[in-house]
């Protein structure tokens, strides 16, 4: 663990394996963003963040495992939109057998924790469109911003300039789009150009700044006109999913975690592929955005 102090009040873990990790520091206590994919590093991240003060809120940008297992060792409230609550509560939420054999995987010391005690911890206080959290001297405003998910999130700390964009950008490349609408995604990228920012905390990978987020898209543009092109040759969407990799560098190992397997890995690719291509479909001028 090594975390960076990028403002006065912000402090930022980016080497956990999983989505980064925030603090924003206000008098009358701390916000969190996102909490640790595993909780043995949820665990050290709790022990961290508490010596800056009391934890009273934990923001999800997205209901994924890596922004959310974390929650269930954390104090305080939990905060996120509406449909995070609802998909970490519903059917589509991780089974415990899956997220036994994941940890098993990436977090072994957590193993016998998901076997007999985890729950979901879901966010107890939810919005839908826009909702402020003000700790004395701290204050951040969050926004839904379809993009990543129909349910993304978009954190900003005015007073230092830090945008907290979840996995609606990603430094360290691109994330799995399955989850994805494609126009929603640019749209949301849009989105955070309107901000007056100095830095953005990625979903994933290092702090950057609005070259990285230009980069990013740049990425996804490739991607996308990669799976126009096959489109207009007249290939079908089984045979472009087959045929389209994008470099992964959001669930491979690190030095500390063996990281997703190839199999699933690849599930991703295919289902992000496939998304592409039928957002394709309905929105041609993607290739454009």
């Amino acid at each position: 663990m090594s975390p960076q102090r990028i403002t006065p009040k912000v402090i930022v873990e980016t080497e956990y394996f999983g989505s980064n990790n925030s603090i924003v520091v206000g008098s009358e206590g701390l916000v969190l963003i996102d909490s640790p994919h595993c909780l043995s590093d949820a665990k050290k991240w709790r022990k961290y963040a508490e010596q800056f003060g009391e934890i009273r809120f934990v923001v999800n940008s997205d209901h994924h495992p890596d922004h959310t297992i974390g929650n269930y060792v954390m104090p305080g409230d939990v905060v996120g939109h509406t449909d995070t609550r609802e998909r970490l509560l519903s059917s589509e939420a991780p089974s415990r057998e899956y997220l036994v054999d994941l940890m098993k995987r990436i977090d072994p010391m957590s193993v016998s924790i998901f076997e007999n005690e985890y729950q979901v911890r879901a966010p107890n206080i939810v919005f839908d469109s826009k909702m402020d959290i003000h700790l004395g001297d701290a204050s951040v405003e969050l926004t839904h911003r379809p993009g990543h998910t129909r349910n993304s999130v978009i954190t900003y700390f005015a007073e230092d300039k830090v945008i907290f964009s979840g996995d609606v950008v990603c430094e360290a490349g691109l994330p799995s789009f399955q989850d994805s609408k494609i126009v929603d995604w640019f749209d949301a990228l849009d989105a955070v150009d309107c901000y007056d920012y100095v830095y953005v905390v990625p979903g994933h990978g290092e702090v950057t700044d609005r070259a990285g987020v230009q980069r990013y898209r740049e990425l996804g543009r490739q991607v996308v006109t990669q799976v126009a092109e096959r489109m207009d040759r007249g290939h079908e969407l089984q045979q472009v999913a087959e045929e389209i990799r994008f470099e992964d560098n959001i669930h491979v190992a690190t030095d500390s975690c063996a990281g997703y397997s190839d199999d699933m890995i690849n599930i991703f690719q295919l289902r992000s592929i496939s998304r592409i291509y039928q957002d394709l479909q309905e929105t041609p001028d993607l290739v454009s955005r």
